[in-house]
């Protein structure tokens, strides 16, 4: 007698036997039982679910000839019965979409609705694969499927349930099949070997659904396949021999590796599995899973519902997801993941893999990030106050100009010194001294009759021979409470309100330096080497955060406005709108056009106590503040 797939041999033959479909199978009991059983049904799920034995449960007992009123599960000893599970019924037509999706078949199909069922109640046609259909042929079947005979009923089974026309999906009753967890496909393969009589590990079982993805026809004929070199019983060993896995073991060895930063053992775990026959993209898998059984653990033990493995391997799963941070596996398993997505099309798989194996090792851990802000923040805290703040910002300005030391800004405290703006390619060269040079004769801005709050800005520079550049000017801290009207005021406090919401998106804003107000805009000066932080300013999902905090503090429609650096100092006075600054004027330098309005330099330089260095001027001006 020729062997009977357990697949076959076990398929449920009762509503009772289905595996993991408790809804519909309440649902479509009920309905037969009440005599409430729609003309068309659409079976979707992944593969091995169970949408085609459903399928004929359903017809077995609308035409079972035995079944009592008010009871739903065919007796499956009737002729009906016997007929519709050995394939023969003429009342039960099983189609196959892939095979049968033309135009001429559905016709075909549409002149045979009309006769009525040879021997039993109800005729029902079971079209599998039902999304490989054209839209030809579901165009030919709509007018039947929507007004069909009352002898007829459709059942559409597919795994691809969006391929189906909206227009059929509305005019049936729709079926969500879901993917089996893996007890469940323990508990079923447990069942079916007990039935055969043979032994089975719960380890082995444990290992058979990992590798079915949910599918109990895999998952059987992957026991099918064990029995075959090992009839008498099955192990772990031996299931991994069959189908070429590798056990749980490996996986743990290799999470431990990669926990422990120890890229050797990593390699030879790797170097031992290939060996064995296992595919790379295999292993990746595997150690996707296993990365994130442990993630789920690592985030709350609670989560242990959520992790797909046998009851026996949870506990594992748990003690070694105790020496993990959730931000290591994550960090990990995003490069697992980004791994596996070239590794089918890489030319050398396996030292693809090798290399992201030694990469998950020497990824930075948490515990080391967290040792970094610890004492960047002990740091700080030595260094104290504004001063610190300001130091650590002009030490992030000299790391990103090349590590070189940046000329120090001339303040209003420093009289009679020199202060020379540096263009950014003369940065990286040491800056030699410069003999002071006398006063000039220019005029200085008024002092302010309020103190500033600390802070820092972007002045122009214009060294003899060199083209207009930022530099850093310093504030004094005040003395006095400033004035909560002042736009610069308010700037501050809007980029403090930011940092609060973003840290980031706020350190990026306060790079600016603030020129004023042009209507309804916020205008800011970037220099040329912050184009990360213009980009990051221009961002929609950050500008709907800049412009919500910005019509906070200045009125409603208040919006950024990013500008260049260099085209601020060159503008033309007179093509913005009036700055938010006011007070004494200073007199322009002979460098720039004279006008009786302020202009944009004459503001930065009263909002900031900045001082301008022209090329015709002999020495830093007198700035009287």
């Amino acid at each position: 007698m020729s062997h009977l797939a357990l697949a076959r041999k076990y398929r449920p033959q009762r509503f009772a036997d289905l595996v993991g479909q408790d809804p519909i199978r309440t649902t479509l009991g009920r309905a037969v039982a009440s005599n409430r059983v729609a003309h068309a049904y659409l079976f979707a799920g992944p593969r091995g679910s169970g949408k085609t034995t459903t399928a004929r449960l359903l017809a077995k007992a609308l035409n079972c000839e035995t079944r009592a009123p008010g009871e739903a599960e065919p007796c499956n000893r009737c002729g009906s019965c016997a007929e519709i599970v050995a394939g023969t019924s003429l009342d039960v037509l099983e189609i196959d979409g892939a095979s049968n999706r033309g135009i001429e078949e559905i016709r075909n199909l549409r002149e045979n609705v009309k006769y009525a069922a040879s021997g039993g109640k109800s005729k029902i046609y079971i079209i599998d694969e039902a999304h490989q259909l054209t839209d030809f042929a579901w165009n030919a079947l709509l007018k039947t499927l929507e007004e069909p005979p009352a002898h007829v009923r459709f059942v559409f089974c597919t795994t691809e349930p969006l391929e189906v026309p909206d227009t059929i999906a509305s005019r049936c009753q729709v079926f969500e099949f879901r993917r089996l967890r893996s007890e469940e496909l323990v508990k079923r393969l447990l069942d079916v070997a007990a039935k055969e009589g043979v032994s089975l590990d719960e380890d082995a079982a444990a290992l058979i659904a990992r590798a079915s993805e949910g599918s109990v026809r895999d998952a059987e004929g992957r026991l099918d396949q064990a029995l075959a070199l090992s009839p008498d019983g099955v192990t772990a060993a031996v299931v991994a021999q069959a189908l070429g896995l590798a056990g749980l073991d490996a996986y743990f060895d290799l999470g431990e590796a990669l926990l422990r930063r120890d890229p050797k053992r990593a390699l030879e775990i790797l170097d031992r599995l290939h060996d064995r026959g296992m595919d790379v993209e295999e292993v990746a898998d595997g150690l996707t899973h296993h990365l994130r059984q442990l993630l789920l653990l690592a985030v709350d033990p609670s989560l242990e519902k959520l992790v797909d493995a046998a009851p026996a391997d949870r506990e594992r799963y748990a003690a070694q997801a105790k020496d993990a941070r959730p931000t290591d596996l994550n960090a990990m398993l995003a490069l697992l993941l980004e791994t596996r997505g070239v590794l089918r099309r890489a030319e050398a798989p396996r030292i693809l893999l090798e290399v992201t194996l030694v990469e998950l090792c020497t990824l930075p851990t948490a515990a080391r990030i967290e040792e970094l802000i610890g004492r960047l923040g002990e740091l700080e805290s030595k260094l104290g106050g504004a001063g610190g703040e300001a130091g650590t910002r002009q030490g992030m300005r000299r790391g990103a100009a090349g590590g070189a030391p940046a000329p120090r800004a001339a303040t209003s405290g420093d009289s009679g010194s020199a202060a020379t703006g540096v263009s950014p390619p003369e940065r990286a060269r040491p800056m030699e001294p410069e003999p002071k040079r006398p006063a000039s004769r220019s005029t200085a801005p008024a002092p302010r009759t309020e103190p500033e709050p600390p802070s820092a800005a972007l002045v122009p520079a214009h060294p003899s021979g060199s083209p207009a550049t930022l530099r850093l000017v310093e504030s004094p801290p005040a003395v006095a409470p400033a004035d909560p009207g002042d736009p610069v005021i308010r700037w501050r406090q809007a980029v403090d309100r930011v940092k609060e919401r973003k840290l980031l998106l706020g350190t990026c804003l306060e790079e600016g330096a603030f020129l004023g107000l042009s209507g309804s805009n916020v205008r800011i000066a970037l220099a040329p080497e912050h184009a990360f932080h213009r980009a990051m300013l221009e961002m929609r999902e950050n500008r709907e955060i800049l412009n919500e905090e910005l019509e906070h503090f200045y009125g409603r429609g208040a919006k950024l406005l990013c500008e260049s650096a260099s085209a601020a100092l060159h503008e033309t006075p007179g093509t913005r709108g009036p700055g938010p600054a006011s007070g004494a004027q200073a007199s322009s330098p002979s460098s720039f056009p004279s006008d009786p309005s302020p202009n944009l330099v004459e503001r930065i330089v009263e909002l900031f106590d900045g001082e301008i260095l022209g090329p015709e001027d002999p020495g830093p001006k007198e700035n009287g503040s």
